[in-house]
């Protein structure tokens, strides 16, 4: 199959029909683009273009509560913020993971 742009690729995936492949996109964390440079990827490089992935752009809304957003606690290692959706969560400064959610405003019916 000859490669398809990236329009014809999410028709083709949205009709449920073969394409050259599935789509790509999403963003690497920030320790990953540093990976990908350390290993021999040009420093200015794009790494949508770099590594062939599907160009997209997104529109979205905040949806969230809109809680005040706050930092708890900042250590040289980590930081632990109070997000707009409510949630309490540890981030690592210097390593990739998802962030460790400490807790949520929002549990049940009564706390909604």
């Amino acid at each position: 199959m000859i490669e398809m742009t990236t329009q014809e690729r999410f028709k083709r995936m949205y009709q449920h029909k073969e394409a050259d492949r599935v789509p790509m996109l999403g963003g690497p964390w920030g320790t990953t683009l540093e990976r990908w440079r350390r290993e021999g990827m040009p420093e200015d490089a794009d790494y949508v273009e770099y590594f062939g992935l599907d160009r997209v752009a997104g529109v979205g809304g905040d949806i969230s509560p809109r809680y005040e957003h706050r930092i708890v606690e900042e250590t040289d290692d980590y930081i632990i913020t109070f997000d707009s959706w409510g949630t309490t969560s540890k981030n690592w400064k210097h390593a990739a993971s998802t962030p460790h959610w400490l807790a949520r405003t929002i549990v049940d019916r009564e706390s909604w």
